[in-house]
């Protein structure tokens, strides 16, 4: 006879941490990409390669990075919820 594999017991506060670490991810994009400005500037003599510069904003950097931090802060507690309900479900 085949046994069933038990399923994990997954409540509220562990969703509530996916959702947490999709909106975290997703306000690290929002601030990286606020913190990076791009400028184009034409060749100064005839021949010579256009130039490209960016400029990175340490405050929006440094909000990405936090955010990244709490994302991942986020992920350990949910795979912690899931490993605890999934030996509680035994």
């Amino acid at each position: 006879m085949i046994e069933a594999q038990p399923t994990p017991l997954v409540d509220v506060k562990t969703w509530i941490g996916v959702l947490g670490i999709v909106a975290a991810t997703i306000l690290a994009v929002v601030c990286w990409r606020a913190g990076t400005t791009t400028s184009d500037f034409g060749p100064i003599l005839e021949g010579a390669p256009p130039f490209e510069s960016t400029h990175y904003d340490g405050l929006w950097i440094s909000g990405a990075g936090l955010s990244i931090l709490v994302a991942g802060l986020m992920a350990i507690d949910v795979v912690r919820r899931v490993r605890v309900g999934f030996v509680a479900s035994r």
